[in-house]
């Protein structure tokens, strides 16, 4: 396990944008390698980040729990639920994704995305 520096930005089609730089960990575990960090928006979710050859599969826990996974030319289901026991799923297809040793790359359209003509671009890179 390392201590790493991460750079997250997460772009919507319509020009919004989520960036920050935080601490995180990096482990590499048996069959794929895992990004650990906390994320520095108002909800400040624990999130973990498995990293396949073929997939991502995302975790977010805070007062929105969240779980993606991500497969390239696949749809999956996104689950949420919240703190008030809202919880909500639906499907997700991955338009692209790119695995590289210090960074990921992801553009995806959840069905709520689908219904507004939106696509998210999630960038992630690392480094000691």
């Amino acid at each position: 396990m390392s201590r790493v520096e991460v750079d997250f930005k997460l772009l919507v089609s319509d020009g919004n944008m989520t960036s920050f730089v935080t601490d995180g960990l990096y482990e590499k575990k048996e069959g794929f390698n895992r990004l650990t960090f906390v994320e520095q928006t108002d909800i400040k979710a624990l999130t973990k980040i498995d990293i396949y050859n073929d997939k991502i599969l995302l975790d977010r826990k805070g007062s929105i729990h969240m779980k993606m996974e991500y497969i390239m030319n696949e749809s999956t289901m996104v689950y949420m639920k919240t703190d008030f026991n809202y919880e909500l799923s639906m499907s997700n297809y991955t338009k692209f994704v790119k695995i590289e040793d210090n960074l990921i790359e992801v553009i995806y359209q959840t069905e709520t995305d689908k219904e507004q003509n939106l696509t998210h671009q999630l960038v992630i890179s690392w480094h000691e």
